[in-house]
This record gives C-alpha cells, structure tokens and sequence, in this order.
C-alpha cells in the first residue's frame, strides 16, 4: 500500500520536504497506517531528504502490533542503485537496535567497496540485476516475512510501482494548503497510465485535513 501527503494543487512537499505539509490528525493517520504494516519501503532520495529513522512505535502501538500477530516494529527497507548514503544519516547512525537494522537494496551496478562500507552500517540486500525494480524489492522483503509493505516515495519510486501494477491500497492526506511551485505529483514520471482503477474505501476529515483510503478495483 502507499501513503503521501498532498496539497490541495497536488503538491507533495515544501521546502522539499512533506512535513510542512501536515498536523496533528495526518501524524495520527500517519503511525496508524505503519501500524499495520510489516516494512516500510522508500527511495533512498526520500530517506536522505526526509531524514528517515529505523520505526520504534510506542508502547502502545507495540502492543496492538503484538496483539495482531505482528513484529513490535515495522522493518525499514530503502531501494538505492548507488548506495550514495551520508553515514551520519538518523536510520545509519542510530544504532541502538542492532537486531532490526535498516535493508538496503541494491543492484549489481552498486560499487562493490559501496556495498562493503555500508555492510557496516546497514544489512545490504543485491539483487541479480542492475537496478531492483519493485517487484524485485518486493520479493526480497517477502523472503523475510512481509506479507503488508508500506510504500512512502517518492514520487518517481512511485511510479514505478504503478507501472508494475503493485499498488492495491492508496492512502492520501490532503492538506488544505496550495503550494503552486515546481513540487511533482504522489505519482511522477514514467508512462501515462490508464487502466489503474480504484474504489473509495474510507474518507474522514480533520481540521480541513481529509484522509482518503482507495484500494484497488
């Protein structure tokens, strides 16, 4: 399933980065949709900008999880072809829970000393192809348990989801902002698709904010 944030005209960031973007009711939103998932999966450019952390819910959240027959904590996985990735990035540097490190994946176009230094830091996943595509990053997250993945970005990584036609779920916030500016769509790039349909699931509302839930047709 993916989840972003939107302004009213479309705009998926300020400043280059979404938070601006949010308040109260999307955070809300935002930990109960990785609530219910077993990884969350990006692009490595959405994990630099938006400095991502390795997901520890509160006690809460890691009770519900248990409760469902979930791990306490989603994974964190990070699709790269360069593995370009500062070492003093949050998601890298924290390493206070060594059992469930961060997984990148890679392909075998990633420099080999890249995938030797980031060992280091990071359990580093290369698949037998150039790039990974999404399928392909699917398929390593499944062979470690994941039966729900949460896409977050970016648009571009979205993209190529949507290409491949592996989106079942989209969870949108749509902030009553307009941005204007050059920020790309959720879904940037690619080929014009047509024949992706989906269904409204839910549609709550808060503080102008709306939370829209669509799955696939």
């Amino acid at each position: 399933m993916l989840n972003m944030i939107s302004s009213i005209d479309g705009a998926t960031a300020m400043d280059g980065v979404s938070g601006a973007l949010g308040g109260p009711g999307d955070k809300s939103v935002f930990g109960a949709i990785r609530a219910s998932c077993d990884w969350i999966l990006v692009a490595s450019g959405t994990a630099r900008a938006e400095r991502y952390r390795i997901p520890r819910p509160n006690a809460r959240t890691r009770a519900a999880r248990i409760s469902a027959g979930r791990a306490p904590a989603p994974r964190l996985a990070v699709m790269s072809g360069s593995l370009e990735f500062e070492p003093d990035l949050p998601m890298l540097a924290d390493r206070a829970d060594q059992e469930d490190p961060v997984v990148v994946i890679t392909g075998r176009s990633a420099s080999p000393e890249r995938v030797s230094e980031l060992q280091e830091l990071a359990e580093v996943a290369v698949v037998d192809m150039d790039r990974p595509t999404p399928q392909a990053a699917l398929d390593v997250l499944h062979q470690r348990g994941a039966h729900i993945v949460l896409l977050e970005g970016g648009p571009s990584l979205n993209a190529q989801f949507a290409e491949s036609k592996l989106i079942d779920e989209l969870c949108i916030s749509i902030s009553p902002k307009v941005v204007a500016g050059d920020s790309r769509r959720m879904v940037s790039g690619g080929q014009a698709l047509g024949d992706l349909e989906y269904e409204l699931a839910h549609l709550l509302e808060h503080d102008n904010m709306l939370f829209v839930r669509y799955v696939r047709v």
